[in-house]
């Protein structure tokens, strides 16, 4: 199984992305071949001299640069790796080093949970690259410096004490006190104080990680140009001077394989003035993980039965959406809205207890039914009723020769089935989870399918064309994000949503409400982050805030001319998040397959 690093370069240049990628892969030791592709997404590029080869014109962009191809194997199909972060981890599982891998940290998890989902992630793949861009290609004011804002980030996280598995173990390990050795602090005050008693070396704590080495390249060249100007980073930020020094003699081969012997900015060309002002910019004093207590705002905690009187009473008054019958001890009302005509074609949310089945199960092989994707006996029926639902609402709206996009696919269950309905279709599944995408392409390689393409990845990096997005359960501003990319691509879509509550969440891609219709009706956002955290309650109250929520995406849709409607899965008890929305470009005439 051989496995292609595909690179972005155009004129031996390549972008801040591509010289990070290469960098690890030369830290890990150079052992995945590389392929360039002439191609450069960023307004910052990087000339390397390594990058002599000539550029493949030829490779179809399905997601971003750089990405990485694994070669299909006897149980695995093929799959197209894409994020700096996925695709890191891949070259250090693969290098064999003992201290590549244990790199990864603990069970080797570090930085695998989605940009989209984690701060820390996000910072260490995504922000940080985006603010050394800035920085390096901005025009600065005449005689002021300001310090890119990640830098002053990364330097209050270091200030933070240490979360890390085992973090007590670790640091009785290293302890050097001499108050502990006299037993001076107690074991419940050990317990309290361990994260700030270890040295915060690096970024995650007293060991190298992946996120130092994604960090690196960044802060390397920040500091390069910072110095450029005459700021020298220790006098101003101590803790990220004092990190990338002790970095530097641990990469120096890997980072001068990857960049030369000689400086990559081109210092000379700059305009060197007298000292300048320098600007720091004020941050809140918080670490960069998400689970930190000082990231909490007001949206969080149990909901009062003021606030979610106030926010349906609201809906009601605004002609939105309301319970005809208020008793939260029923079964629950019907849901009742007065709309703009068309804006919606068709809304049918009542309740449902029957189930008939739309596809044959009873005739599908075992790697296309999800009694083999590792589904426990207990939610398999539900299982099948959820998929069977959004199955045929697929199957209602898409063409032959069509290309569908299952959007955070997991193991597989909703894609793969698609492909063995559908084998005049092409479907391309998109997650970002490790363990998920190889059960997938273990189903996948079983079923022989030819008509699948599996992506790792976060679902914004997907860059290629579709006809119809798809998402079964895509948590919270996954489903949001899933529809703008559909929105973008003038695609058809079918999704299901899933966590409503997370929207509440303040530090989201996507702001709310996204649709003018609330706009116009005077939804405010605060009221509506109640109504998304009233939809994960089952009762008549949570019913109503989950149907609002999703008006309100559909409403979004229709804006753009689509043809949109909201139903749900069958029967209710198949899942407590069973809305199902649909939604098909106004000016596209589409056949059943």
């Amino acid at each position: 199984m051989t496995n292609t690093l595909y690179i972005p370069v155009r004129d031996g240049s390549t972008s801040l992305n591509g010289l990070a990628t290469m960098f690890i892969n030369s830290w890990c030791g150079n052992k995945t071949q590389l392929t360039f592709v002439n191609h450069s997404s960023d307004s910052l590029t990087i000339p390397l001299p390594c990058l002599t080869a000539k550029a493949n014109p030829n490779v179809a962009l399905l997601t971003t640069l750089p990405f990485l191809v694994v070669g299909e194997s006897e149980n695995l199909s093929h799959l197209t790796v894409s994020g700096l972060a996925a695709v890191s981890r891949y070259l250090m599982k693969d290098s064999g080093d003992p201290v590549v891998i244990k790199s990864l940290g603990f069970r080797g998890n570090c930085l695998q949970a989605p940009a989209e989902c984690s701060i820390w992630t996000s910072f260490c793949e995504v922000q940080m690259i985006q603010s050394t861009i800035l920085f390096l290609t901005q025009q600065q004011q005449e005689g002021v410096v300001e310090i890119p804002t990640t830098l002053v980030q990364l330097e209050e996280h270091l200030k933070q004490p240490i979360r890390m598995h085992n973090v007590v173990k670790r640091w009785q390990k290293n302890q050097q006190s001499s108050r502990v050795a006299d037993g001076e602090l107690r074991q419940e005050e050990i317990q309290k104080q361990a994260g700030s008693l270890l040295d915060h070396t690096y970024v995650e704590g007293p060991d190298m990680t992946l996120a130092d080495l994604l960090l690196f390249p960044c802060v390397t060249l920040l500091s390069e140009r910072l110095s450029a100007f005459g700021i020298q980073l220790a006098e101003h930020l101590p803790r990220v001077s004092s990190w990338l020094m002790t970095m530097k003699p641990v990469v120096r081969q890997a980072w001068t394989t990857t960049v030369g012997e000689t400086p990559i900015l081109d210092i000379a060309s700059l305009r060197i003035q007298p000292q300048p002002t320098v600007k720091i910019p004020h941050i809140k004093e918080t670490s960069l993980y998400k689970r930190d207590t000082a990231r909490r705002t007001g949206t969080g905690g149990n909901l009062s039965a003021d606030e979610v009187k106030k926010v349906t009473d609201l809906l009601k008054r605004q002609k939105l959406m309301w319970l005809n019958n208020d008793s939260e001890n029923g079964t629950g009302g019907h849901i009742t809205t007065e709309l703009p005509e068309g804006l919606i074609s068709l809304i049918d949310v009542n309740t449902c207890s029957d189930f008939t089945p739309k596809i044959n199960w009873t005739s599908l092989p075992d790697p296309a039914h999800p009694r083999q994707g590792h589904i426990p006996g207990s939610r398999l029926d539900r299982k099948i009723q959820q998929l069977d639902g959004i199955a045929a609402a697929v199957i209602e709206v898409v063409s032959q020769g069509d290309v569908i996009v299952d959007f955070c696919s997991g193991g597989g269950h909703l894609g793969i089935l698609l492909a063995y309905l559908l084998p005049h279709c092409h479907v391309v599944m998109v997650d970002n989870k490790e363990e998920s995408v190889r059960n997938a392409r273990q189903r996948v390689a079983k079923l022989m399918l030819n008509n699948v393409t599996v992506i790792q990845s976060n679902l914004d990096y997907f860059r290629g064309r579709f006809d119809l997005g798809v998402a079964l359960h895509a948590c919270g501003v996954a489903t949001d994000l899933v529809l703008h990319t559909c929105l973008a691509q003038r695609a058809a879509f079918v999704l299901c949503p899933c966590c409503y509550g997370n929207l509440a969440h303040p530090e989201l891609p996507v702001h709310y409400p996204q649709s003018e219709l609330f706009s116009s009706r005077d939804i405010p956002a605060y009221d509506f982050s109640v109504l998304a955290r009233m939809a994960d309650h089952i009762t008549p109250s949570g019913r109503l805030g989950m149907a609002a929520v999703d008006l309100d995406r559909l409403a979004r849709a229709s804006q753009e001319n689509y043809i949109v409607t909201l139903r749900k899965l069958k029967p209710d008890s198949c899942s407590p998040k069973h809305d199902l929305l649909t939604g098909i470009p106004s000016d596209h005439c589409r056949k059943k397959s």
